[in-house]
């Protein structure tokens, strides 16, 4: 359903209704503000995702676990709001040519990366709660529906466009105020200290695993973000626009692997406390065929309609094309590899993700700025494509080699033969007007993929998923 609402603001209403600045200052923004929170989470939501299952008592208020998390994230947003007094001319001056509308909101990075720094604190904490899917629906559906509204309020002109750009704002910053509302009536939400419960050892152990965070979190922000802001520097904010554009329709193969990885993550975990390595190996194997399915599917459905997508979009997304498709195979060969990076870091070797993450914001940086003076937006794509790939291969290599795992078996090259054969299939249909081909295509693919996935047992979890699905319309 959030797919759904995010195509239908992101596909028809941004090109048609906003200027690429516009949505180049929609995507930026974000950027800018998730680096900024990792930065200020000073490491803590990586304590959380390792450390809080010692102080989870909710009798207890979990031991006061959510005051030292605020106070340390108080902490962080004091030295954020220090750095960006400082960093905020160069900000300014830096893209008042090229990126005007950018330097006129840049304040606008102050609440967004306080609400950014609170959801990614408290939904880590309410993951650990064994409730992992609520943060993503805030992320996902409630975000896209908010954003939907305001947009549409825009193209009606009750909102002008700075109207539309606070509005913005407040709809990304939502989520944060519904998980704590939700947290709350759930009685999770106690502030009382009890610092008594942190004995030296804990606080050691706290204080090294938030030093690695800061590290892990802040790497791992600027891959997923720093594209867009290189993007901006190098060719202004109406390219930034395109690729953000762009950059949606690829990241849609993505979506479905979060919250499945969510709970891998959480299983994982508990797997490794009580060293039970062939359950681990058993997610890896299931977490790499069932996302490599979700993923071939709608990478695959996106590609056989791109001329048509690229239509909708109209004239000035023509450059989108290979963005597209680059940013969507680099999600796609991530989701191939499964639960990889989530057994490496619940591991007692996690410190060693910290050096696949150096060498991944290397890759990257390097690749963009390679690249993208050759190639544009399209070589911002192949940039991040090519750094998954051999980011996942290395970390492929390293659990074959310290836990002898290797979740590939001959389903894999199956459903690659079931992909090809669906896409072939769907491209070699004759051509008709928009809309009927869009649907035309895409249920063909769909029947063509589907049957074969079911009928050849690709997947035991797809199939008896389908199953209890049939069995659920018979009783309707």
């Amino acid at each position: 359903m959030g797919v759904a609402v995010g195509f239908v603001t992101t596909a028809y209403f941004f090109p048609n209704y906003l200027s690429t600045d516009t949505i180049g200052l929609f995507g930026l923004l974000l950027s800018w503000s998730l680096l900024f929170a990792q930065f200020s989470s000073l490491g803590f939501h990586g304590v959380t995702s390792r450390l809080f299952p010692y102080f989870r008592n909710k009798e207890k208020g979990h031991n006061g676990y959510l005051f030292i998390a605020f106070i340390v994230m108080l902490a962080g947003f004091l030295l954020f709001l220090v750095f960006f007094w400082f960093f905020r001319p160069y900000l300014v001056e830096s893209n008042l040519e090229k990126s005007k509308l950018f330097a006129d909101y840049i304040d606008l990075l102050i609440p967004l990366t306080l609400f950014a720094l609170l959801f990614v604190q408290l939904d880590t904490f309410n993951k650990l709660l064994y409730n992992a899917v609520f943060g993503t629906f805030l992320q996902e559906f409630l975000q896209r529906v908010l954003i939907f509204t305001v947009t549409i309020l825009f193209v009606f002109n009750v909102l002008n466009l700075h109207q539309l750009v606070l509005a913005y704002v407040i709809a990304v910053c939502a989520k944060t105020v519904v998980l704590i509302g939700y947290l709350l009536a759930k009685g999770e939400m106690n502030l009382k200290p009890q610092l008594t419960f942190v004995d030296p050892k804990l606080r050691k152990e706290m204080m090294s695993v938030a030093a690695y965070s800061i590290l892990t979190g802040l790497g791992g922000s600027i891959v997923f973000n720093i594209d867009k802001i290189l993007i901006n520097q190098m060719l202004g904010l109406s390219a930034t626009g395109v690729y953000t554009i762009a950059f949606f329709f690829g990241t849609l193969v993505i979506i479905p692997s979060r919250p499945l990885l969510r709970i891998s993550g959480t299983l994982i975990a508990e797997a490794f406390k009580r060293n039970d390595f062939s359950y681990i190996a058993d997610i890896y194997r299931r977490s790499c065929l069932n996302q490599f399915i979700i993923g071939a599917f709608l990478f695959g459905g996106i590609w056989i309609n791109i001329d048509k997508i690229l239509i909708i979009l109209g004239p000035e997304y023509a450059g989108a094309k290979w963005v597209i498709f680059f940013i969507g195979l680099g999600y796609l060969i991530d989701m191939l590899t499964g639960a990889n990076a989530h057994i490496i870091a619940y591991s007692k070797h996690y410190r060693v993700a910290l050096y696949f993450l150096i060498g991944l914001i290397i890759l990257v940086i390097a690749a963009i700025l390679l690249l993208v003076p050759v190639w544009g937006i399209t070589g911002a794509a192949v940039a991040i494509a090519a750094s998954f790939a051999i980011n996942n291969l290395l970390r492929f290599c390293f659990l074959k080699w310290k836990y002898n795992m290797q979740p590939f078996t001959v389903k894999m090259l199956v459903m690659a033969v079931v992909f090809l054969v669906s896409v072939a299939a769907a491209t070699l249909l004759p051509t008709f007007s928009l809309i009927p081909d869009l649907i035309i295509r895409s249920i063909i693919f769909t029947l063509i993929f589907g049957v074969l996935t079911i009928r050849l047992n690709i997947s035991e979890d797809v199939s008896n998923l389908f199953g209890e699905m049939i069995k659920k319309l018979f009783k309707l």
